[in-house]
């Protein structure tokens, strides 16, 4: 009755190629809209607001039509999709259908049904899908998205939920339900998703200040662990949420699913609940863009990306710098908290240390080389290779 209604009010001064786009966003056809201007025309506007009867001969007619207990069984699961906060397009049901063993009629007649029972609200200021640009990684966990986003508590407080996405499968590796927009918080859920999986090859995120500052010229916690495992962090354009568009659709999913039931009392019962979403998505939900497969099964039946290896940990050079130090009475002189014995042959004398990153020279007051070394990480303690106690001076010749 609403698609009926707009085509009998329809504007007669209405743009060229307005009515092209009218039935292709309702799936009607045009000689259905045509017929229906035409009775509104000559019959009035309540007449044509009514459809035309169809006798048993007609019907006979069309021995492809829906069965009208189909096409009811139809319309009670888009309303108990809805209801429960799932997606409830004509796919979603079509998938449901089927799992009940009946012949489904096609996506786009489930949709002709909908927009009959007036179940289908009008947008036509919505982009076209043929206008978007779909771009998926080619391997699992070669890209993962990372993004958070507020939601209220019973009370009224606000917590954040963190959700981590692969990109090529959509699965969701890990959520965390944390009291703000955290860098530890965003680590948590980063390392469930390791811990789980592996380290992915990208890691996709905005530059909020808990995953990515490196536009600002600034690292946070986040990148510091990535880069240290091998994985290279990347954002997206600033103030452009559709570069992770991907985890922007399962904000919007969790969040109709959440809104369908009463709200969580604690944190604790939002993790749970968010927990119990990520296993329907993941293993029950067929999604459109997988060909109507589950996450789960794009996750273990689709290439696998190799995890990137950790990289050598880096030495920071330090400058040359040459210091001098007297030699104390045991033999041994101190360079920042680390003893190094020289021997009582050098007692009392001064002597000069040149440190050059983590190797050591030292050289005698008469330019003379004593003794290298290389400095090893935790070690605070160098002999000089010789029995402990002091040497003795050598026997003298006899007469």
């Amino acid at each position: 009755m609403d698609v009926r209604s707009l085509v009998v009010t329809w504007p007669e001064n209405a743009p060229r190629g307005a009515v092209a786009r009218f039935v292709e966003e309702h799936g009607v056809s045009r000689a259905w809209f045509y017929d229906v201007r035409a009775r509104a025309r000559s019959q009035g506007a309540v007449a044509a607001m009514q459809p035309r009867p169809r006798t048993p001969a007609a019907a006979a007619r069309h021995p492809q039509a829906i069965p009208s207990e189909v096409e009811e069984l139809a319309v009670r699961i888009r309303k108990e999709l809805a209801d429960d906060g799932w997606d409830h397009g004509p796919l979603s049901v079509r998938h449901e259908l089927q799992k009940l063993g009946v012949a489904a009629p096609a996506a786009s007649t489930l949709a002709r049904i909908f927009t009959r029972h007036g179940m289908v609200v009008a947008q036509p200021q919505k982009r076209p899908r043929s206008s978007y640009r779909r771009f998926e990684f080619a391997r699992v966990h070669e890209c993962w998205q990372l993004d958070a986003f507020e939601w209220a508590l019973a009370d009224g407080s606000t917590c954040v939920i963190f959700q981590l996405l692969d990109d090529h499968s959509r699965y969701l590796i890990a959520s965390h339900v944390a009291p703000g927009e955290r860098s530890a918080d965003a680590i948590t859920v980063v390392s469930t998703g390791i811990e789980r999986f592996q380290v992915p090859c990208l890691l996709l995120s905005d530059n909020g200040t808990a995953f990515n500052r490196d536009r600002l010229g600034r690292q946070t916690q986040l990148v510091a662990l990535l880069t240290s495992l091998g994985c290279r962090p990347i954002t997206g354009r600033p103030r452009h949420p559709q570069t992770q568009g991907k985890d922007e659709r399962v904000h919007q999913t969790l969040q109709r699913w959440l809104r369908a039931r009463p709200p969580a009392a604690t944190r604790t019962d939002l993790q749970h609940l968010v927990e119990e979403f990520d296993d329907r998505y993941n293993h029950h939900r067929p999604h459109q863009s997988l060909n109507m497969r589950t996450p789960a099964q794009v996750l273990t039946h689709d290439p696998l990306a190799i995890a990137p290896e950790a990289p050598d940990p880096v030495i920071p050079a330090r400058p040359v710098k040459a210091e001098t130090r007297r030699v104390a009475r045991n033999g041994k002189i101190s360079v920042k908290d680390i003893a190094i014995q020289l021997g009582y042959e050098h007692a009392g004398t001064q002597v000069t240390v040149i440190t050059s990153n983590s190797s050591l020279n030292i050289f005698g007051a008469d330019g003379l080389h004593i003794r290298s070394l290389v400095l090893i990480p935790g070690k605070t303690y160098y002999s000089n290779g010789r029995p402990r106690g002091r040497r003795r001076p050598p026997p003298k010749c006899p007469d």
